[in-house]
């Protein structure tokens, strides 16, 4: 009980003096993480392709849909990023 009393003071103070919500960082970090993974597969699949025997067009053609499945498969992360960024952007104004 006292440390849910202790959070919600600290957090309280933390908003009015400029620092933000103490999950925001490790949150942060795991969302970059989780890209920084994301993309590193996706750059090693393309290099795969583009060292493949296939014929250009065949390579073409999987290089679309890996960028397709990429996009898509980023886009959450991408949005996670925007709301941690309006959350520290409000924290600061």
């Amino acid at each position: 009980m006292a440390s849910a009393v202790g959070r919600a003071r600290f957090e309280s103070v933390s908003h009015r003096s400029g620092f933000y919500a103490p999950d925001l960082l490790p949150r942060l970090q795991a969302v970059l993480a989780d890209l920084a993974d994301l993309d590193f597969a996706y750059e090693k699949r393309l290099d795969a392709v583009r060292q493949s025997s296939e014929d250009e067009g065949r390579k073409s053609a999987m290089i679309a849909s890996l960028r397709h499945e990429h996009r898509e498969r980023r886009a959450p992360f991408v949005r996670e990023l925007t709301a941690l960024k309006e959350q520290i952007e409000a924290t600061f104004a």
